[in-house]
């Protein structure tokens, strides 16, 4: 079964290359070569999680644009959940392949993640179909002000359907509402922000589950974000609050390879 796997993985990365490079040659027009990479490193001053960190590489290919101006991608993707406590259940990687359908602050796609659980030597072969969304926005044209620079906020989320079983349904995300107070010297702005965060599964869920509002102050420049947040978080399935500081540095970063 293994080798059936890893046979079809590099079957999928061999045409995913081929297809880079009929793009290139101009043998069939693309719509598009989105590629992105998120991650954060954090430290939870808590004694539950621990240092940690997560995020994604991955590189897609937007075949065509469908009426209502939606786009079909396919992608290769690598991802990583790590941290140093409680972590059975939590720490994996791998290389995901997916397609999904992109419109406006939409995802809805179905991936298979060959995902590695580190903590317990265990490979599980994942299908899932997901809804992912995200939207950004800034108040500021709401009120007229000289006291701050902007008011930022956002949302993210994700919702999953896992088709193994292994972890079951599940949602995460957060809503976000900031302010912009000044530009610091090399063109760094300083940030407040208010939070709420949600990380839910049917399934190993005793330090996965946790959700709770956060407050916190951050440094923002180009695709990184730096900072700290009191973050007051509940874990329902082990029936423990948990107040405490954490201290990340978080990145994101896009392109297309077919735009100059």
């Amino acid at each position: 079964m293994d080798k059936v796997i890893y046979k079809g993985l590099t079957l999928s990365l061999v045409f995913f290359a081929l297809a880079l490079s009929c793009a290139r040659a101009e043998a069939y027009e693309l719509v598009g070569l989105p590629g992105s990479t998120w991650g954060n490193a954090t430290y939870d001053a808590d004694g539950i999680s621990g240092a940690g960190t997560m995020g994604f590489l991955r590189q897609g290919i937007d075949w065509l644009r469908l009426p209502g101006d939606i786009k079909l991608d396919t992608y290769a993707e690598y991802r990583w959940l790590l941290r140093t406590k409680n972590n059975a259940f939590y720490n994996s990687t791998g290389p995901v392949l997916g397609v999904e359908l992109r419109h406006s602050v939409f995802r809805l796609g179905i991936d298979y993640y060959r995902q590695y659980f580190t903590e317990l030597s265990r490979t599980s072969n994942n299908r899932e179909i997901y809804l992912d969304w995200y939207y950004g926005w800034d108040l500021k044209r709401f009120f007229s002000s000289s006291y701050f620079m902007g008011l930022p906020g956002s949302t993210w989320g994700r919702l999953t359907y896992d088709m193994t079983g292994l972890n079951g349904s599940g949602a995460m995300g957060y809503v976000n509402q900031g302010i912009d107070w000044l530009r610091l010297p090399g063109g760094v702005m300083f940030n407040t922000f208010a939070e709420f965060r949600f990380r839910g599964r049917e399934k190993n869920t005793r330090f996965y589950d946790a959700s709770g509002p956060a407050v916190g102050v951050e440094l923002r420049k180009w695709m990184f974000r730096a900072g700290a947040d009191y973050y007051w978080q509940r874990y329902p399935g082990l029936k423990l609050t948990s107040n405490h500081m954490q201290y990340y540095v978080t990145w994101y970063y896009s392109w297309d390879l077919l735009k100059k």
